[in-house]
């Protein structure tokens, strides 16, 4: 595109955002877009430590095999509680459950430490960050697991 805004990801937490611009149809000069959070030291420091971790040579290919990773892993908790349909792409991923304990694994989930969403009655929704390890994704999948069955046993 000849114009885009970037936000959320590009400050890794801290609130940052950017328009980028072809040269051809930008309009700003260095120093012309003025604002409360413009310029701001601290977080452009935090946008750039996060370009360099995403720009780092096998970052973008660890993050694609752990979205892969998850993926493969809920589809196949999937098969095991007969839910439905895994959906999203990367490492922003939803399970469809099939019956409205949404909410209920939620709230189950945090009592063992576990973060997760439920957008929709019969949806979770998974967003880890993309430094997330191996060995994190075993502890999400063991509690997920054991909150999923504390959920369908409490519900019998």
């Amino acid at each position: 595109p000849a114009v885009m805004t970037l936000g959320k990801g590009v400050g890794g937490g801290i609130p940052l955002a950017a328009l980028l611009a072809k040269a051809d149809v930008c309009r700003f000069q260095p120093g012309d877009q003025g604002g409360t959070y413009n310029g701001n030291p601290l977080m452009t420091a935090g946008g750039i430590a996060v370009f360099d971790t995403i720009a780092a040579p096998g970052f973008l290919d660890r993050v694609n095999a752990a979205g892969a990773n998850i993926r493969n892993r809920l589809e196949a908790l999937s098969k095991t509680y007969g839910f439905g349909n895994v959906r999203g792409k990367g490492l922003l991923l939803a399970l469809e459950l099939n019956r409205p304990i949404g909410s209920a694994v939620v709230a189950r989930g945090l009592e063992l430490g576990l973060l997760i969403n439920s957008p929709r009655p019969e949806c979770l929704r998974l967003m880890p960050a993309l430094t997330i390890s191996d060995s994190e994704i075993d502890a999400l999948f063991d509690r997920l697991d054991a909150t999923i069955k504390d959920v369908l046993k409490a519900s019998e």
